[in-house]
């Protein structure tokens, strides 16, 4: 029921969980004791007797992931999923092998205490670098430095995969001692990047895009990332190829639940940031066609970003409570119908079905956390599946 220091004092490793700040005073008590001190991730690398795959970014980085998988346990049978993504990494220890292989998404909070523990994978790859977490980082330039762990411990015969055509990613790099591969839609400088409907790896034709399942410009990075990543273990062009002419995308992000009375019920839960808000937006709409449930708890987002595309957009807006919604609703043009102060699932489905007409689409994408109505984004996600379900 409570924290005593005198459990911290008899204690040899303290295992901290994420949403547990580094100043916290019984870990600085701790560290005065002199300490070790992880979090699961870290220990997880530290004890792990093969080699790890680690992504992260501040958007798109459960789909690459997974793709990345998809990818690669047809080349690796002992490859496995990880990390932020869901499943736990340090319940597989025992089962480890040199032979396997975990393909693991890592958050800022993790790869925070990874630096901390001087721990990099050994295979890294960086999606892309915008504002997030900003209720728990001091500052952008603390969330940055935060992400930039996934390389800063790798040695020279590890790999280091990011974005080249993110500007804060380029601007913020540290000095890397890995091998860096690089993936742009169109910089032919980059290792990997788009032409007509073609992935090109070092200027040579590698795989067709043309029968290709994902959605929206967001995705094409998610998938040359993915791309990178898996040809680092040798996977052929045509398991590529096959994979993608199959892969939708996976559960909360832009998934489609079902239409009913002409409209499209899309539950893009995992959509905590404004930027993810803003591909969303930028995927789906066709004119003013969507009505969009959002808003929670505040996470230091910049809404005014989004106002244009809202513009142009989105019909109607149901916002739940909390301190984002006010933020958001600030942002929002006067002439859009707003539902506000919600505060259960039901009744913001119900709110956005009486706007939604034959042919638009119903959209959850909160750009905001979910802690003050909802256990976390998951659940946020399974109440609006389900009451979809059952309308």
């Amino acid at each position: 029921g409570e924290h005593k220091k005198e459990d911290f004092a008899q204690a040899d490793i303290i295992i901290r969980n994420p949403a547990i700040k580094p100043d916290n005073e019984y870990l600085q008590y701790a560290r005065e004791l002199g300490k070790e001190i992880y979090m699961e991730m870290s220990l997880f690398h530290k004890l792990a007797p093969c080699k790890t795959i680690g992504i992260t970014g501040t958007k798109g980085k459960s789909t690459t992931t997974t793709l990345a998988f998809e990818f690669i346990k047809r080349k690796n049978e002992n490859a496995f999923l990880a990390g932020n993504i869901g499943v736990s990494a340090i319940k597989e220890l025992p089962n480890l092998t040199t032979e396997s292989l975990p393909i693991i998404e890592l958050s800022s909070f993790q790869l925070d205490d990874m630096g901390v523990n001087k721990l990099s994978p050994n295979i890294a790859l960086l999606t892309n670098l915008y504002p997030e977490h900003l209720n728990w980082h001091r500052d952008f330039e603390d969330y940055i430095n935060a992400k930039l762990n996934i390389f800063r411990n790798q040695s020279e015969q590890d790999y280091a995969i990011y974005n080249l055509d993110d500007e804060n990613i380029q601007s913020s790099l540290p000095q890397l001692q890995a091998a860096v591969i690089t993936y742009s839609l169109s910089n032919q400088q980059a290792t990997y990047y788009i032409q007509s409907d073609i992935v090109y790896e070092k200027g040579d034709e590698l795989v067709s895009l043309k029968n290709i399942k994902l959605r929206g410009k967001h995705n094409l990075y998610n998938i040359l990332g993915a791309i990178a990543l898996a040809r680092t273990q040798d996977v052929a062009p045509e398991d590529i190829e096959a994979v993608l002419s199959t892969f939708t995308g996976i559960p909360n992000r832009q998934e489609f639940i079902r239409e009913l009375d002409g409209a499209r019920y899309i539950n893009d839960t995992s959509a905590t940031t404004v930027e993810a808000l803003i591909a969303a937006l930028e995927t789906l709409g066709e004119g003013k066609n969507v009505v969009l449930i959002a808003g929670g708890v505040d996470k230091g987002a910049d809404y005014s970003k989004v106002r244009g595309l809202v513009q142009e957009h989105v019909k109607g807006v149901v916002l739940f409570e909390g301190d984002g919604s006010e933020r958001f609703r600030a942002q929002l043009p006067s002439d859009i119908p707003i539902s506000a102060e919600i505060s259960d699932m039901k009744s913001a489905v119900d709110s956005a079905r009486q706007m939604a007409d034959k042919g638009d689409i119903v959209l959850l994408s909160p750009a905001a956390a979910s802690f003050n109505l909802f256990i976390n984004e998951w659940d946020r996600g399974e109440q609006f599946k389900d009451i979809v379900m059952e309308l």
